[in-house]
């Protein structure tokens, strides 16, 4: 184990980077799609976090900005922790003379009034899980006791939103669900939400053929949806048909691979270091995503090894070397890839489909000539 190279792991170009604390991998779900199953009880130490801080900071020498998610498991759960390291976070940053800024993801189950006021004062942007509505929602997202969920998380999205606390929410998409997608976004967005991220659930569930059509087809109505929106003048933002997409318009040709290491490292709970959350959970399979950890310092080998997987170009992507809309796609999630297919450079179907289908339904969300009827109430 090595340091030696702590103060160029992350290239100064970058301006903004970021990082993620696994606080614990404990959680008060067992939602039966997720990916995390598999990691051992782990829970960070206030001392390992401030000391993934520190190296986090020391390796961002360069940067203007930094960005620290908290993720698990429930970070909420770990809720004194999370307000000492936010609290660390900001001092040492103050004394390295660069903006900091904080988001917590959380299944939003926990979010009493001492936990909304802290996020509040301290500008804190929520990343919030939530599948939908209630029929749709509780079929996978159970607690530890196997009861429902969707009950608790309306009341708290609600006090969010009342508080004007940034929010993301998040809607995992299990293929089983793929014609619930727009009825979803309806449900959320009359809700109140104004941005919502659509990812397909990976690692542990098995997508079809048709299953991947089908996602693809929903991407196209949920651009209907969005359209339908932007006629009233009202906004909305979904994820991937963000207005400011890279996913259209050749964006990303030549770009290939994912800015794990380069842009972004992640610590577990036990102070082991790897390239994003997504990576992490994947290291009981794969040891060999560990770069180091908060306590020895960083591996060489290990670094080189994870940038020359996340920044491989075209020629190690056999099948993105045949795929047409290859300048609008970096190749796929290195995780999705390694959880999926095994391969790092192979991306499942059901990415690709869905990477397919985004120009053409963008066009339909956005274009500035492309108006349709209203056939719903907004």
């Amino acid at each position: 184990m090595t340091s030696q190279r702590d103060k160029s792991l992350i290239p100064v170009m970058h301006e903004h980077l970021s990082c993620e604390l696994l606080l614990t991998t404990f959680c008060n779900m067992e939602c039966i799609y997720c990916i995390a199953r598999d990691l051992p009880d782990l829970t960070m130490s206030i001392e390992t976090g401030q000391k993934a801080i520190d190296m986090f900071i020391n390796l961002s020498e360069g940067a203007t900005s930094l960005e620290i998610v908290f993720t698990g498991g429930e970070p909420l759960l770990e809720f004194t922790t999370l307000k000492n390291l936010i609290h660390y976070a900001q001092q040492r940053a103050t004394e390295a003379g660069v903006d900091i800024y904080f988001i917590v993801k959380t299944n939003g189950t926990i979010l009493d009034q001492t936990i909304i006021k802290f996020l509040k004062t301290h500008s804190i942007k929520l990343v919030l899980s939530i599948d939908g509505t209630a029929d749709n929602h509780d079929k996978y997202r159970k607690d530890s006791s196997g009861n429902r969920t969707h009950h608790i998380i309306p009341h708290n999205l609600k006090t969010v939103i009342r508080n004007d606390i940034p929010c993301v929410v998040s809607v995992t998409v299990h293929p089983s669900l793929n014609k619930s997608v727009v009825e979803n976004v309806r449900y959320l967005h009359k809700f109140g939400v104004k941005q919502i991220d659509l990812g397909p659930a990976y690692g542990t569930v098995l997508w079809a053929e048709s299953d991947c059509l089908a996602f693809a087809q929903s991407i196209h109505d949920v651009a209907r949806y969005l359209r339908e929106v932007a006629n009233t003048g009202k906004n909305l933002e979904i994820g991937p048909l963000y207005q400011e997409s890279e996913h259209v318009g050749g964006i990303l040709a030549e770009r290939w691979g994912c800015g794990a290491v380069s842009t972004n490292i992640a610590f577990m709970p036990n102070g082991q270091i790897t390239g994003c959350s997504a990576l992490a959970m994947l290291i009981p399979r794969y040891p060999e995503l560990i770069l180091g950890d908060v306590w020895k310092g960083l591996d060489d080998h290990a670094i080189d090894h994870l940038l020359q997987l996340a920044q491989a170009g075209l020629h190690e992507r056999p099948k993105c070397q045949r795929c047409e809309t290859a300048n609008n796609c970096r190749g796929g999630c290195l995780a999705i890839n390694y959880s999926t297919t095994n391969s790092p450079h192979t991306p499942p179907e059901f990415y690709c489909k869905t990477i397919c289908s985004i120009p053409n339904a963008w066009e339909t969300a956005w274009a500035k000539n492309n108006v349709i009827s209203q056939t719903t109430e907004v």
